[in-house]
C-alpha cells in the first residue's frame, strides 16, 4: 500500500474543502488524476511519433488507446 504524505496545509486545506475526509473520493480523485497524467504522457509520444514520420492508421490508433485505458 502506497501512503502520501501532504507537507502542504493550502494544498490539504484545499483536498479537504473539495472532497471532505472521505479517503475513498480522495483515492478516486487521486486515480483520476494519475489517468489523466497517463493520457498527456501517451498524447505526447503520438505526437513525438508522428514527427518522426512514425504514424499509423487512425483505426489502429483508436482501437489500441480504447483497449488500454477499458
Amino acid at each position: 500500500m502506497l501512503t502520501i504524505n501532504i507537507d502542504n496545509p493550502e494544498l490539504e486545506q484545499s483536498i479537504q474543502q473539495t472532497y471532505g475526509n472521505d479517503k475513498q473520493t480522495i483515492a478516486k480523485a487521486f486515480l483520476d488524476f494519475i489517468h489523466q497524467q497517463k493520457i498527456k504522457k501517451d498524447i505526447g509520444i503520438s505526437i513525438q511519433q508522428l514527427d518522426a514520420g512514425e504514424g499509423i492508421p487512425a483505426d489502429q490508433v483508436f482501437s489500441e488507446i480504447s483497449a488500454k485505458y477499458e
